[in-house]
């Protein structure tokens, strides 16, 4: 009974490990979609600033 008790604890633990593992890997997804597009638009300030200068 304890033996059982304990395998579903360990169960518990390793889907609650899955679903952080499962949304640390989204939000890092998310991270470097958006830094990409802040990439893009800190190129694009760049050109506009750069028709100011010339």
């Amino acid at each position: 009974e304890e033996q059982a008790h304990v395998a579903r604890e360990v169960d518990r633990n390793l889907v609650s490990i899955r679903e952080l593992a499962s949304q640390s890997s989204a939000g890092a997804s998310q991270t470097a979609s958006a830094c990409n597009e802040m990439s893009k638009l800190a190129v694009n300030l760049n050109q506009l600033v750069n028709r100011f200068k010339a």
